[in-house]
């Protein structure tokens, strides 16, 4: 069985992974327009890496929460 501390974690992190990936972007496109290349650069493969994150997040959240869901089935099942 999943534990609920992991998937408690999983739910969390998901809207903080967006705001940063949000706030880093927008962070890269203001260092961009006052002419700083290598900071704008930097923050933007910075946000790639949020980005990325948050999609391992979504789809292991869906993983634990497929699985739990078929957990619950079973145990539906050898109670009746």
């Amino acid at each position: 069985m999943i534990p609920r501390w992991f998937l408690a974690t999983l739910v969390f992190a998901l809207p903080i992974l967006v705001v940063t990936f949000g706030v880093v972007l927008g962070s890269s496109a203001l260092a961009s327009g006052l002419g700083d290349a290598a900071g704008s650069r930097g923050l933007f493969w910075v946000a790639m890496v949020a980005l990325v994150l948050l999609v391992i997040d979504v789809v292991l959240m869906l993983m634990v929460l497929g699985l739990r869901a078929l957990d619950e089935r079973r145990d539906d099942n050898q109670r009746q």
